[in-house]
């Protein structure tokens, strides 16, 4: 039997409403079943406060708005649910790892652009990247297995993005 998981597509749809407040259905799948995440989004001026329903099953979770890694969180908490594992405070490695090599990512992409990571299936790429400008438009993607080797990728493909629209200037 194979995990539930909620796709990268079903996060950045989140996003608007993770903002904005309200309430939201996420979808969250497995080959063979989905079930549907109902949140409710009330947000103060530092922080997201998150209630999540599954049935019966209800938590919530608090992210702070400057946290640049707070959809891949939210992300995490649902599969968590999901999955019954409701001590979503204990990370894995593989969620450290993930966390640490986002911040590196973003360090290097600027203000402007919005860096999302996820797991892969492959063992010797685990970690996939997508790097979206303003437009949501993607300007850098690449899967790796170290954060030193996904910074130097995402950097090259930005710097390359960035020589090409001076060219246009």
């Amino acid at each position: 039997m194979s995990e539930f998981t909620v796709p990268l597509r079903r996060v950045m749809l989140l996003q608007h409403t993770l903002e904005a407040g309200g309430k939201a259905v996420c979808q969250v799948l497995r080959p063979e079943r989905v079930f549907d995440a109902r949140l409710e989004i009330e947000n103060d001026l530092r922080s997201h406060h998150i209630k999540a329903n599954f049935g019966p099953l209800t938590a919530s979770l608090t992210l702070l708005k400057g946290d640049s890694s707070k959809y891949h969180l939210l992300r995490d908490f649902l599969q968590d649910l999901a999955n019954g594992r409701t001590e979503s405070g204990r990370q894995s490695a593989e969620a450290i790892a993930m966390r640490e090599a986002l911040e590196a990512i973003n360090s290097v992409i600027g203000p402007t652009r919005m860096a999302y990571i996820s797991p892969t299936t492959d063992p010797e790429r685990p970690f996939r990247v997508i790097v979206l400008d303003q437009l949501g438009d993607i300007c850098a993607r690449t899967k790796g297995y170290s954060q030193d080797e996904l910074v130097e990728t995402v950097r090259s493909q930005i710097r390359r993005v960035d020589e090409r629209l001076e060219g246009l200037a």
